[in-house]
């Protein structure tokens, strides 16, 4: 066993332990018939208004299941969710406004598809 630093080097130990996962394919989900499945349905992010702390920490909760469940030899499906719930509001904002996105500055259009919501 390895020796634990006092310290933890950021710059060190990430890139030390991606390469690790890259080489190991230990994100791979090979649907091994020896090894029990763990599969994470995760639903698409919606955040709503302003980013905050609790975005990030239901993320967290899921991340540390999958990661404990490979550590404990699952054959790990953690797939990704992604929606376009964003993209029917900028629509209705576009044909309500007679406006296309790009034609008026970013934090207007959003303020514009906040109130719209």
């Amino acid at each position: 066993m390895s020796e634990v630093p006092d310290e933890y080097d950021p710059e060190e130990a990430e890139p030390r332990w991606r390469d690790h996962w890259q080489e190991t394919d230990v994100y791979s989900y090979d649907d091994d018939p020896e090894r029990p499945d763990y599969v994470i349905d995760t639903p698409p992010p919606y955040p709503t208004g302003n980013l905050h702390i609790g975005h990030g920490l239901q993320w967290t909760y899921i991340d540390f299941s999958a990661r404990y469940h490979r550590l404990q030899g699952y054959d790990v499906l953690f797939p990704q969710g992604w929606d376009c719930h964003g993209l029917p509001t900028e629509v209705k904002v576009e044909e309500n406004h007679d406006i296309h996105r790009t034609e008026v500055p970013r934090d207007e259009f959003r303020e514009m598809c906040v109130e719209h919501t």
